[in-house]
């Protein structure tokens, strides 16, 4: 019984330590809301969006991506992503948001679903 309390404590110590710095919270903060882009002009919007995928490498249809983490732990490991990889990360969580604007504006046509 005593290992078991102690892998218990062990684990509760560890996720009370992960707090801004998991990979979970830094993901979910790079979400953004497409709402602040419908005051802005579509061709200006496109025009930013297309700046945006080209300086990160991303197609201008790029959407978020979660890393899939083992036994529900995400909120709890640390984030090892590297820089680039981050700031990748948070220009197609941009890129995406831009895009819901602008289909919602009929700015763009609806992509198809897949």
């Amino acid at each position: 019984m005593a290992p078991r309390s102690s892998a218990l404590l062990f684990l509760l110590l560890l996720a009370g330590c992960a707090g801004d710095s998991s990979l979970v919270s830094r993901q979910d903060a790079d979400l953004q809301s497409s709402i602040q882009y419908d005051k802005v002009e579509c061709k200006r919007l496109i025009a930013q969006r297309n700046a945006l995928a080209s300086a990160n490498g991303l197609a201008t249809d790029a959407k978020p991506v979660f890393a899939e983490t083992p036994l529900g732990l995400g909120p709890v490991l640390p984030d090892t992503r590297s820089a680039k990889r981050q700031s990748a990360d948070k220009a197609a969580a941009e890129i995406d948001a831009m895009n819901r604007s602008l289909i919602r504006r009929q700015c763009i046509p609806k992509p198809p679903e897949s």
